[in-house]
């Protein structure tokens, strides 16, 4: 040992630790940004986002309070089977392992690392050879991607095993989900590219008008903090793109709730941070606070109505239009929710600023309310006429016609009213006869007469008179 060993006092070699750890973490955050860069030359940086979009998803869904749970089975949790949320993350995971391979070229050096350590474990089961401790050291993020494929693939036989018992408790659940994600961690660049959350090459304000916007605040800190606020938004969004490409595409829709739970965690998150971090920014003014206000509450609302009602029970469901339908609603109210809250926000910055010109399927305040006004009256109409020519030929399509204005225009509606609007359709449901049928009814239609003049006094409407048009048959 050397004399200038010798003489290192403890606190230097804690820095000179702490040195290398800083300029190794550089090294590989280097790495990473070189990698991107080349996935983005490649055109595979879709891959990459959908991949972590998972990774965090798994992050998310094994901690119970991110799901949609009414009141009783929050008490009942450790009674809960947790089998069907076990065969969605193993879904997940065959997707994952997707991902990875079509991130990874097939003449890759992680790739063929990988493929040869496999090939030698089945000749050696017992043998840990140079191979596999080269993979494990990840030298590259390629390297990072074949280890998490070979871990997806065991916890997949895991789940297999877990899921052939007759139930899955909630401590195996939570342990599931700390084994993957301790495995995940270990993948080096994975979990590095999982810590730096916001990435040019995928994270950025596309919008001309939007940038120029917020590029426009005067105050630097309310600034920064505004840019990673519609960064958020946007992210959150671009979740919802693609829980759309499946309802579009008719594909299953049961592993959504990976991505609402993700949703649910990183919109509390982001409402802790307006709340918490940008309305303490000094000297704020009075309309970016009470923008930010508006906002913190809209959140609030639309993720009670999908997590506290829409989504509860959803894992459990086996019928297909049920799940579109859940699903659809869900993703509709939160999408406009998120478009709304970045528009108003953006407007407190541009006064003049439209959403259309942001999102192509932006639907304001004005277009809901119309919606809501014509269908609620359209409604209504119906069951004054049945009320007035009451027979039992006419129950069903009346049962039907409530039941599409649940599916499509209760969203329109504030959420206190959804509790009142679901107890008439099932007393309309559970009537016995025609003459339990029309007290139901009649109060009904008092009910929607009522709502249809709170709606009409909404200020959007003020310049948009109801002419209270005629129903046709």
């Amino acid at each position: 040992m050397s004399d200038a060993t010798l003489r290192t006092k403890p606190g230097e070699l804690a820095e000179a630790q702490e040195t290398i750890d800083r300029l190794g973490h550089e090294s590989s955050r280097s790495t990473l940004n070189r990698w991107l860069d080349i996935l983005g030359r490649e055109h595979k940086t879709t891959f990459l986002f959908e991949l972590e979009m998972w990774i965090k998803c798994f992050d998310r869904f094994f901690r119970i309070k991110n799901h949609p749970l009414s009141e009783q089975e929050q008490k009942d949790i450790v009674r809960r089977d947790f089998t069907e949320e076990l065969r969605i993350v193993r879904n997940a995971t065959l997707r994952m392992s997707y991902l990875c391979g079509e991130i990874m070229n097939t003449d890759s050096a992680g790739m063929k690392r990988f493929n040869t350590y496999v090939e030698g474990q089945l000749k050696r089961v017992h043998t840990m050879d140079r191979l596999i401790d080269r993979l494990l050291q990840q030298p590259t993020p390629e390297d990072s991607l074949a280890l998490l494929t070979e871990s997806l693939a065991d916890v997949r036989v895991l789940i297999d095993d877990l899921t052939r018992l007759s139930s899955v408790g909630f401590q195996t659940f939570t342990s599931v989900g700390k084994l993957i994600n301790r495995e995940i961690k270990r993948c080096r660049y994975i979990d590095l590219l999982v810590l730096y959350k916001f990435k040019p090459h995928y994270d950025r304000i596309e919008n001309t008008r939007l940038s120029v916007a917020v590029k426009s605040i005067p105050n630097d800190m309310l600034r920064q903090d505004m840019a990673k606020v519609f960064l958020e938004f946007f992210r959150l969004m671009h979740y919802l793109d693609f829980i759309q490409n499946d309802l579009s595409q008719d594909r299953p829709l049961k592993d959504s709730i990976l991505i609402f739970t993700l949703i649910n965690a990183d919109a509390v998150m982001l409402m802790e941070y307006l709340e918490k971090r940008v309305m303490r920014i000094p000297d704020l003014s009075t309309t970016v606070s009470e923008a930010i206000d508006a906002t913190v509450y809209a959140l609030q609302m639309e993720l009670r109505k999908v997590f506290g009602r829409e989504l509860i029970g959803f894992v459990h469901l086996r019928q297909a239009p049920a799940i579109y339908a859940k699903v659809e609603n869900a993703h509709g109210l939160l999408r406009d929710c998120f478009q709304q809250s970045v528009v108003a926000l953006a407007q407190v910055f541009d006064l003049q600023f439209e959403g259309a010109v942001l999102f192509d399927t932006f639907q304001t305040k004005l277009d809901q309310s119309l919606r809501l006004r014509s269908d609620s009256w359209r409604l209504l109409c119906h069951l004054r006429r049945f009320e007035e020519k009451a027979d039992k030929s006419l129950v069903m399509p009346l049962i039907e016609q409530i039941t599409v204005y649940r599916d499509t225009t209760l969203k329109y509606l504030m959420y206190k009213d959804w509790d009142e609007y679901e107890r008439f359709l099932e007393e309309v449901i559970a009537a016995r006869n025609l003459e339990e049928l029309l007290k139901v009814v009649h109060l009904f239609g008092t009910f929607l007469e009522t709502l249809l003049g709170q709606v009409n006094m909404r200020a959007v409407l003020a310049n948009h008179p109801f002419d209270y048009p005629g129903i046709e048959d």
